[in-house]
């Protein structure tokens, strides 16, 4: 099994068969619980050193150190599992990038960067310079990265996400009449409520930032909260539907845990999106994909639904099975392992044509 194949299809990552290569060592600054790594080589957690500890009070220098010491721990056959959505990840590869001339394996996970500022850019391209391999939750995106970062397009691969929820058995609840949508980056819940006005559809909405909130009109078959898990996941497990309503910007997606929740939990998913709801949605069957900003469409979708429960149970239960043959926690997680170990074989190995490269 190699990367490209990986690329072509990220399915071939759950074969029954994988041969776990001899003398790779993983190493990440996350514990990954072992549980889900059965099998496969453990990755094993660096903790931040004595010093990295002490400055703890200035959380950029504290994590700058351990970055460091990461990079440090690992050899010319070890590869570094580096979180993208943590600061701590970024610095990884940012180290790797300006101090140690990319010498280091890195597997850049959930690198969704999007920056908005020239130094930002800056900073990002950087980072995905600085690793060996970065992953992308949507098969768009490393288009996407490559075209606005002018990088090649081999160094980004798509694997999807995962239905956290998943950690636990799904709540078996009655269900009850409302629509439930959550979640705070890059909502459209102007559209949404837009949406349902004017109709009996009940909406509750889960977000907690208030630059998100202010964005919500109070209507009066609209309810606006902040549910912390395991409230969220519950409220998901009882309504109708969800919808999840994503505002375009053409380079990265969002909303990826809460369709594979969303299908986890039974229900039919309607995403209002042009980026990622294509790689978990099967439009039609689990669910509908709308245009971002197409009101009138997803008020149609809504209503369909909504006034037929038969047909919305029928979809969410398609959802499920999909949700428990590729979006649970424990798929997730070795995919992403078995991913790190290919990349481990394939980088340490001086004869692959993925060999590591300097600064470009």
């Amino acid at each position: 099994m190699t990367i490209d194949e990986a690329r072509k299809d990220w399915r071939v990552l759950d074969g029954e068969h994988f041969g776990v290569p001899e003398g790779i060592r993983l190493i990440s600054h996350e514990a990954f619980d072992s549980v889900y790594t059965e099998g496969l080589l453990p990755v094993e957690e660096v903790r931040p050193c004595t010093l990295s500890r002490l400055v703890s009070f200035c959380k950029p220098l504290s994590e700058l150190i351990w970055a460091f010491q990461l990079l440090c721990a690992a050899d010319g056959r070890t590869v570094v599992l580096a979180n993208g959505s943590a600061s701590l990840g970024n610095y990884a590869c940012l180290l790797n990038y300006f101090l140690f001339f990319r010498r280091k394996v890195i597997l850049f996970w959930d690198s969704h960067l999007e920056p908005r500022s020239t130094l930002k850019r800056y900073l990002a391209r950087r980072c995905f310079l600085g690793c060996s391999l970065a992953t992308f939750w949507s098969s768009r995106q490393p288009q996407n990265y490559s075209r606005f970062f002018g990088l090649p397009e081999n160094l980004f691969i798509f694997i999807p996400y995962k239905a956290n929820h998943s950690k636990r058995s799904p709540r078996d609840l009655q269900t009850l009449d409302f629509v439930f949508a959550g979640g705070n980056g890059k909502r459209d819940y102007r559209a949404l409520v837009e949406a349902i006005r004017g109709t009996d559809v009940k909406l509750i909405i889960s977000c907690t930032h208030p630059s998100v909130i202010k964005t919500i009109e109070d209507l009066p078959n609209v309810i606006p909260l902040a549910a912390s898990e395991p409230s969220y996941s519950k409220l998901m497990a009882l309504c109708r539907l969800v919808v999840i309503p994503m505002i375009s910007t053409g380079l990265k997606g969002g909303g990826e845990a809460n369709f594979c929740n969303g299908m986890w939990h039974g229900k039919p998913v309607i995403a209002m999106d042009d980026v990622s709801a294509h790689d978990y949605i099967i439009d039609g069957e689990t669910g509908y994909i709308v245009p971002p900003g197409d009101i009138a469409l997803l008020r149609e979708r809504i209503l369909e639904l909504w006034n037929h429960p038969e047909k919305a149970r029928t979809m969410g239960e398609k959802g499920r099975l999909r949700a428990q043959q590729f979006f649970t926690q424990a798929a997730g997680i070795r995919r992403l392992v078995r991913l790190a170990c290919i990349l481990g074989q394939e980088a340490c190995n001086p004869r692959s044509p993925r060999g590591l490269s300097g600064k470009s």
